[in-house]
């Protein structure tokens, strides 16, 4: 993943070697290189950026107060001479912390914080996507229901409502047609048998000639569908 990165700092020699640095990290793509904070505000509007490392002791406005200005700040990685500001810094959930004169190894490393930090999020939102995924909303007398997917045995269609037979032995009766929950209980869990049934595969106890037995129901299976049922169910 690259990353668009500022410089904001008052030290000509600190930005110097802050540039060398990032030309060497292939996914770092330097933005700007600012002696102040105020000079950066257009760049931060008009550019995503990813990451700042900012001062923290300059003239104009503190690299801390200026922090507090930003309502959506990129990731943080304070440079600076004085230690004492460290604690300080973290209470900004900043990133990391680089004690001048800085070392090519410590930036990379607080440069590679960033890609763990980022790495735990993405990863964090596509299991919330695929938990989401696991599950159906339904509006049934009034009440929106989550019910898990993995719940259902089959759905029945009747004319404009379908009738969702759960493993608790609830039904839940619910305007929509059959074509419009395909789209929302697909393959490979579950298949259209019929223009009436759409059935959960991991609930059928067997199939007997063309009907599908899920507990106590036997479900026909259509001409239609059968072709393609078959070379699902015995694969």
């Amino acid at each position: 993943m690259n990353y668009n990165i500022i410089i904001i700092d008052d030290e000509q020699l600190a930005r110097k070697l802050l540039k060398s640095y990032i030309a060497i990290v292939d996914h770092l793509n330097l933005i700007g290189s600012f002696k102040s904070p105020i000079e950066a505000l257009s760049v931060l509007k008009e550019k995503k950026i990813d990451i700042i490392l900012l001062d923290i002791r300059m003239p104009d406005i503190s690299g801390l107060d200026f922090l507090k200005t930003l309502e959506r700040a990129p990731s943080i990685i304070l440079t600076t001479a004085y230690r004492e500001y460290a604690l300080e810094g973290y209470e900004h959930n900043i990133t990391d912390y680089l004690l001048k004169p800085i070392e090519f190894s410590r930036f990379l490393k607080a440069i590679n914080k960033v890609s763990d930090k980022n790495s735990k999020t993405i990863t964090q939102t596509e299991k919330q996507v695929e938990k989401q995924a696991e599950y159906i909303s339904l509006k049934y007398n009034k009440k929106t229901f989550r019910i898990l997917k993995n719940d259902i045995l089959f759905v029945k269609g009747e004319s404009e409502y379908a009738n969702y037979y759960l493993i608790n032995g609830e039904k839940l009766l619910v305007y929509g047609t059959l074509k419009d929950i395909e789209d929302k209980l697909t393959p490979p869990n579950f298949y259209r048998i019929h223009r009436s049934y759409i059935v959960n595969l991991n609930k059928i106890d067997y199939v007997e000639g063309n009907r599908v037995v899920i507990k106590n129901d036997k479900l026909p299976i259509s001409d239609s569908y059968k072709k393609v049922f078959f070379s699902i169910w015995n694969t």
